[in-house]
């Protein structure tokens, strides 16, 4: 097992999800559990999967916690998006979290592929 504090996915992961809920904390209030709920879920999911991931002996049941990381940075990239079109975040601010949510979807891409290699063998 690794320890998921270890990973530079997970390190980058949580600062994204640290930054995900400053920045949400100026979203308006009738979105607390709207938007600003749904984004900040999504973006713990992250660091949290890969974690439990972490946790895990089997190859296969670490690639799909790996694969539901993967999934919830897709989603916070929607969200970002939507948030930036309903003029909840200004484009400084989303271009700053896209440019880390794009960093940890490679980094995990590229994790997910490492991790496959060894369950091949």
């Amino acid at each position: 097992m690794t320890d998921f504090r270890e990973l530079q996915e997970w390190e980058k992961a949580h600062e994204l999800t640290v930054a995900v809920y400053e920045i949400t904390k100026t979203f308006p209030e009738e979105e607390l559990l709207g938007l600003t709920q749904q984004i900040r879920l999504a973006c713990a999911a992250i660091p949290i999967k890969i974690a439990q991931g972490c946790d895990r002996d089997d190859y296969e049941m670490q690639l799909d916690f790996l694969e539901m990381a993967r999934d919830a940075v897709i989603e916070v990239e929607y969200y970002l998006l939507l948030c930036f079109e309903l003029h909840m975040l200004d484009s400084s601010d989303y271009d700053l979290l896209i440019s880390d949510v794009v960093e940890v979807k490679e980094l995990l891409a590229s994790y997910i592929d490492k991790q496959s290699h060894n369950f091949d063998e």
